[in-house]
């Protein structure tokens, strides 16, 4: 095995800063930080020298023994070796190997703690030397020119140059930065993405503030999670994060946050294919992080979860996966997808907050082919989980089968107003719902009320349009426009979906391209008032009777409005 000497320093590999514990605390509470952060061995600290490491195993069995009251330094393990952030990789394999040290503090010359690089770490690293491929986790200078040429490939010059614009200023302020997430995954399947996501090793929102003040903009930051959006003056997006690590007080809550090191924080994120860096200034500048495997499973095409609790910590997960499952057309993998029937079946949704919940719905409708992720959320039973009565029959699934044809359609006639798709199979999934499951669904979601009030409008549209056309074989003008005039652009969409009569279709055609425009009328209400009319409710009968005048032809200027108005209602 030939190990780099130039470039695998013990400074790339640890983590910082440390989760650790202090030697006067007690075993139940070293069992807490462990079930906090989700480790397996922490070192223990006295005045930040590490002097013991302790397990998970250890506490366990303490535990067991009703020793929960002891301190962690009655049982800790003494033996142990430490190293510098300085050091070779080859230095601490020894150590790895022979002793079989899970952890092993990293010190600086005052002995203090400055980070923990574990046995994974190490053989991680091993692995990918051993197995001849270039290593991307350090950054090897043939992978930095890869990247680079990627970058220049696919991003352009104009992006190119602000990534190392943001280099210079990393540099300049002193700090690690890293882009990550989906910018660097869709880099790699060269999809288009021009919001970039970068992570800080420090104080992200005074990095986003020195962004703004060396390249001009503004920012909008969040303390609660150290995160900032930085808007520059052509419009381009720049998210800034800091390194953080998270655990969660129960499944579904929200994240309690931990300045942490971007290691921890690719850890943390939802799937493996989201846990790609690229390092953006330093040593290995413009090189590939990838601690996790996220490139194998890009060119595998499989989503994976990062940890096995990935689901119970955040149910939100269930919903991403279907997202990115169908958005790049990959497959869940079967590890992952049972993780997800567990969570399914404990029914973790129930603890999310609806509005939460609500928006992972609305970014799945709003992917570029949400039929696909509604047919995967029926068929994992997540739907059944937003609401128990929300199964889709088959004459449902028929109806949502026409939308994309329709929505096709649209764009060869002009409307008055586009329309929001996503809201289109919104309302289709909620459309077969009894009264009162959909009155406890919208409830359960949260939904704001302007959408609640459009949703219900839209049903009821639906369902009184289809009875009519089961009444009324043969509509009139003055029909037709009363009846698609109460639809909204999107429930006209659905309407002609689960209509079964092609007449349907030909009268939203004579809707958009004749009566919608002959409709539009001169007179407003100030007209009618100086015309001597009291206001109230008579102003609407008088509209209705303009309008359906134009639809058939019988007037069409302001001057025969007027003259209708003083015949029939003065």
């Amino acid at each position: 095995m030939k190990i780099n000497q130039h470039t695998n320093l013990i400074k790339d590999l640890m983590h910082f800063p440390v989760v650790s514990v202090g030697v006067e605390d007690s075993i139940r509470e070293v069992e807490s930080v462990f079930k906090l952060y989700n480790m397996s061995i922490l070192p223990v600290l006295a005045k930040e020298e590490p002097v013991g490491l302790i397990t998970r195993n250890i506490v366990e069995k303490a535990i067991h023994h009703k020793l929960e009251e002891d301190s962690v330094e009655e049982l800790m393990i003494r033996r142990f070796l430490v190293t510098k952030s300085d050091e070779f990789l080859s230095s601490v394999i020894p150590i790895v190997i022979k002793e079989g040290q899970k952890l092993i503090p990293v010190v600086n010359q005052a002995n203090k703690i400055v980070g923990v690089v574990s046995r994974d770490d190490i053989l991680r690293v091993i692995k990918v030397i051993e197995s001849g491929k270039r290593n991307r986790i350090l950054g090897q200078v043939d992978d930095q020119k890869d990247i680079e040429s990627l970058l220049k490939k696919r991003l352009g010059q104009e992006l190119l140059s602000l990534l190392e614009r943001i280099s210079q200023v990393a540099e300049k302020f002193g700090v690690s930065v890293y882009m990550v997430g989906g910018f660097v995954r869709d880099l790699l399947l060269n999809v288009s993405n021009k919001d970039i996501d970068i992570v800080v090793e420090g104080n992200g929102i005074e990095f986003a503030s020195v962004l703004v003040d060396e390249l001009g903009g503004k920012v909008k930051s969040h303390q609660k999670f150290g995160t900032s959006v930085v808007i520059l003056p052509d419009e381009n997006r720049i998210d800034v994060a800091t390194a953080r690590l998270e655990h969660y007080d129960h499944p579904a809550a929200l994240p309690t946050i931990k300045q942490s090191s971007v290691k921890d924080d690719l850890f943390r994120r939802d799937f493996t294919i989201n846990s790609i860096a690229v390092k953006l200034n330093g040593d290995g500048a413009f090189s590939l992080m990838d601690l996790f495997n996220g490139e194998r499973d890009l060119n595998n095409g499989e989503i994976n979860v990062l940890h096995n609790l990935s689901f119970i910590e955040d149910p939100c997960r269930l919903f991403r996966s279907v997202r990115f499952e169908q958005r790049f057309g990959f497959k869940i993998s079967k590890q992952t997808e049972v993780l997800m029937k567990v969570a399914i079946k404990k029914k973790l949704v129930d603890f999310l907050s609806g509005t939460r919940l609500l928006n992972e719905i609305i970014l799945i409708l709003k992917e570029k082919h949400p039929l696909r992720c509604i047919l995967r959320m029926q068929e994992l039973t997540l739907l059944q989980l937003v609401s128990p009565q929300m199964v889709l029959s088959p004459t449902d699934i028929v109806a949502l089968e026409k939308i994309e044809a329709l929505v096709a359609w649209t764009e060869t006639i002009s409307l008055p107003d586009e329309p929001e798709i996503w809201y289109v199979y919104f309302l289709a999934i909620f459309y077969s719902l009894q009264e009162d499951s959909f009155s406890q669904t919208i409830d359960r979601l949260q939904v704001p009320a302007r959408l609640k009030k459009s949703l219900k409008q839209d049903r009821i549209a639906c369902k009184e349009g289809l009875a009519h056309l089961k009444n009324d074989m043969d509509w009139k003008p003055e029909k037709i426009y009363n009846l698609f005039s109460n639809f909204s652009m999107e429930a006209i969409i659905y309407f002609l979906a689960i209509a079964t009569t092609d007449r349907v279709t030909q009268y939203a055609n004579i809707y958009f391209t004749q009566y919608y425009r002959r409709a539009k009328l001169s007179l407003t209400g100030d007209d009618l008032l100086e015309m001597g009319m009291e206001p109230g409710p008579v102003f609407q009968s008088v509209f209705k009777t303009l309008r359906e005048a134009h639809i058939k032809g019988e007037i069409e200027t302001r001057e025969e409005e007027v003259a209708l108005v003083r015949k029939q209602f003065l």
